[in-house]
């Protein structure tokens, strides 16, 4: 892993690279989707069960990964517009990182997961409409994800997560950035949701609502919903569990990412064997 430091106008901010190193006895250069991480953490921090075990998921599937250590609340800034910004400049980014990294531009992934999850999908509601995206980023978007991945994500965050609007008022006091479902419009990308039902922090309306208006839209989604299980499983095995937490650990819901390679397949990103 290296990091690699970018910066939108007078902000800095970071990612996290896992590239896949050439296969030297290939004929041919061989371009590879790529996945951009928007890890958890309640816009505190950046949750590293959600990064570096995520990304290596992806290389083990023969796609890049970045994960995005974008804008969390601090006392110079709110998380938006800020966070939309950053993953726009660093999709924007990966064009000049094309040739030397192969990367396939027509297969960039946003995955998110719980507050990181937000960040995504406001992405694919505000940030993929054109005349909304000029609002804050008036330069173009060079590259364009082609998919997105959702794993327990706050959708609305007036569902009950955040608990208290003080919280709410630090992510964003502009109610504009609240309510992903509100502001998509058919320019969103298909989308793979997982959550459990049993979820006690992140309602599962929200992948519910979000879902509904894929729906109504038109745009490709496949939704599940598991029966039991806690908030912020990530890889849902041992890899990923928090020491002597065994609600880190549940066997059911770790077949989600069988299911979101299968998905994966169906989008084209990864070859179906």
């Amino acid at each position: 892993m290296q990091k690699q430091e970018l910066s939108y106008e007078d902000t800095k901010f970071t990612l996290d690279t896992y590239w896949l190193d050439p296969i030297s006895d290939f004929d041919e250069p061989l371009d590879h989707p790529l996945a951009i991480i928007c890890p958890g953490g309640a816009f505190k921090f950046h949750t590293d069960r959600e990064s570096q075990p995520i990304a290596m998921k992806f290389n083990a599937e023969g796609i890049h990964a970045l994960v995005l250590r974008y804008q969390l609340i601090d006392d110079e800034h709110t998380v938006y517009p800020l966070a939309l910004q950053e993953l726009a400049t660093t999709l924007n980014w990966l064009k000049a990182q094309s040739k030397s990294h192969q990367i396939d531009l027509s297969k960039i992934l946003l995955v998110g997961f719980s507050a990181g999850g937000h960040v995504v999908a406001d992405f694919n509601s505000i940030m993929l409409n054109p005349d909304e995206r000029k609002k804050i980023f008036p330069e173009e978007l060079e590259v364009q994800p082609a998919a997105n991945i959702l794993g327990y994500s706050v959708i609305d965050m007036t569902l009950g997560w955040p608990r208290e609007e003080e919280w709410t008022m630090k992510v964003s006091s502009d109610i504009y950035y609240w309510q992903a479902q509100e502001h998509l419009t058919k320019d969103g990308k298909p989308t793979f949701m997982w959550q459990t039902v049993t979820d006690g922090t992140v309602p599962v309306m929200n992948s519910i609502i979000y879902a509904q208006k894929m729906d109504f839209l038109g745009i490709p989604y496949e939704l599940h919903l598991f029966g039991s299980g806690d908030h912020g499983l990530s890889l849902a095995t041992y890899v990923t569990q928090n020491p002597n937490n065994e609600a880190n650990l549940n066997v059911y819901d770790a077949k989600w990412w069988e299911l979101c390679v299968n998905w994966l397949k169906l989008q084209k990103i990864l070859p179906k064997l």
